[in-house]
Order: structure tokens, then sequence, then C-alpha cells
């Protein structure tokens, strides 16, 4: 297949661009800084918030098209111009796509962050209620992405917390191995010991291969997610000892909040499921830059 990787540079979209070369498919990555070709790679820099046209495919139209370009850290001081960009980055995307490529299979990557917190696995069907301004600017793109799914074969995929090397700063886990590398002990945690759904990056890009070979209809909504319930000390433990080190934990706030995700939607329809346990994703950070 001819695929467009939209964000290619970043964290979930080199290893993707990675695969999707080893699987034989013609790969086109946008972002603002591409990383450099290689054989059946096109990579363009584009600005999804600049003014000038967005490039037109090579050849033939794209087949399918991931769109994973965001301001993508919930913890970072939000404003209503970070909520607008990102509405803009995937409606000049879906625009583009059902322009320039009617017909093709558009993936835009959500987040779990829509969901309402329950203490139940989230379904696909669950109630979306979030009011941080991150899942609001993600629920927004997912209704104009659906606003073309008449013209596009439009997919939701709503990751939950996807975690391996290269993250970007400001999330969990960089911040959390800038601490451990510094040396600090206890590790003074400033949020709370959550019980969270995290799920290896490989993991993720198997998935989003199997996606783009499933036949379903237009506007279907899928989970990514392990289904495995991890307090975020167990993240914390794991990261240290893949250091081979020991440190105590300390959390500020004693409340607790449950997001666990339920993908039994995308394991029946695909056949896939997680092959990653968090040590071993732990033990994978700790060997990479």
């Amino acid at each position: 297949m001819k695929i467009l990787v939209v964000g290619g540079s970043g964290f979930v979209g080199r290893a993707l661009t990675v695969r999707l070369l080893e699987a034989g498919h013609e790969v086109e990555i946008w972002d603002r800084a591409p990383q450099a070709g290689a054989p059946r790679l096109r990579c363009q820099a584009v600005d999804l918030l600049g003014h000038d046209a967005l490039p037109a495919p090579d050849g033939r139209p794209w087949d399918a098209a991931i769109h994973l370009a965001a301001y993508s850290v919930p913890g970072m001081a939000w404003t209503q111009d970070l909520v607008m960009a990102n509405l803009r980055m995937t409606a000049r995307v879906f625009d583009h796509l059902a322009a320039r490529a009617p017909g093709c299979k558009a993936v835009f990557a959500s987040s779990a962050f829509v969901y309402a917190p329950s203490s139940q696995p989230i379904k696909e069907t669950d109630p979306l209620g979030s009011a941080h301004p991150y899942a609001l600017s993600k629920h927004l793109g997912e209704v104009w992405a659906l606003s073309r799914q008449a013209s596009l074969k439009v997919f939701i995929v709503r990751p939950f917390n996807l975690i391996g090397p290269g993250m970007a700063a400001g999330l969990l886990v960089p911040d959390l191995l800038h601490r451990i590398h510094k040396g600090e002990d206890p590790l003074q945690m400033q949020g709370r010991d959550d019980v969270r759904d995290f799920l290896d990056w490989r993991d993720a890009v198997e998935a989003y291969l199997h996606l783009l070979d499933l036949d379903a209809p237009s506007g279907s909504i899928w989970n990514l997610c392990s289904g495995r319930p991890t307090r975020v000390s167990d993240l914390v433990r794991a990261l240290v000892q893949a250091h081979g080190l020991e440190r105590s934990i300390q959390f500020a706030d004693p409340a607790v909040e449950i997001m666990v995700g339920d993908s039994i939607r995308l394991r029946e329809a695909t056949g896939w499921s997680p092959r990653f346990t968090l040590e071993d994703t732990a033990r994978a950070i700790a060997s990479l830059p």
C-alpha cells in the first residue's frame, strides 16, 4: 500500500514508519522536521499550521493515511490556541485527504483522555467526559474526522498510555528518567499513584498495521490498550530496576484514579494482542537513548 504518515518523526511515527517499510509498504511522511529518506520513503517538510497548500500525492493517491501530528503533552500549559491548533491540523489533513485521496483509509490518533474516568475497563461505547483541554482538542478532532466518513474510510483510534524510548519531554517516562539519572532518592512523584493502562510502543505499532489491513465500516472507533491495570508506582519501580537501581517512591497526592481500557473489539476484529510486559518495556527504555 501507499501510506501517508502525518507526524512521522514523532515518538510513535518514527517506529511506525520503520515497521511499515519493513512490511513492504511505500511510505510518505509529513513533519515539520522529517527524518532522512530511505528506499520507498518520501519525506516532506510540512507545517500544518502554516498557510501553504498541503502536498499532493506523488503519482497515484494514498491508499491509507495515519494522522499522528498534534500537541500531545497533557501536562503542558494548555490554552484555547493550542486546542484550536490541534483541531486545525486535523481539519486540514482530513479535508485534504477527502479532496486528494477520496476513499482512502484515514486513521485519526485520538486519545483515551476523551473518556470519563471509570472504575471498570473502558469500552469504545462508554461515555466521553474529560474536562481536560487536551481531551477537548482530541474530541473535536474526532468530530471533524468523522464528518468526512462519507468520502474517506475513517478509523478513530483511542490510545491509552503508550510508552517507550523517545517520548516527548513533559511526559511521565522521560521526566522520570531524568530524575533517575540525577540520582534522586526518594523519588518524589508530584501526582497520584493512579491505576493506568500502559502499552509498549511496539505493540501499538503492530496494532496500527493490523488496522490498516482491516475491512471495517467507516467511522469505526478502536481502543488501543493493553487491558492491564497497572499502578504508576509499578511503572516507576520497573524503570528503576531496569537501571539496576533501588529507589523509594513517594506520591504527593493520596487520591487514586482508575483508567484502564478494554481492547476486546480490536483483538477480536484483527487477532492482535500485546506481546510485551511492563518489564520488557522498561528494559527496552533503559537500554536505548
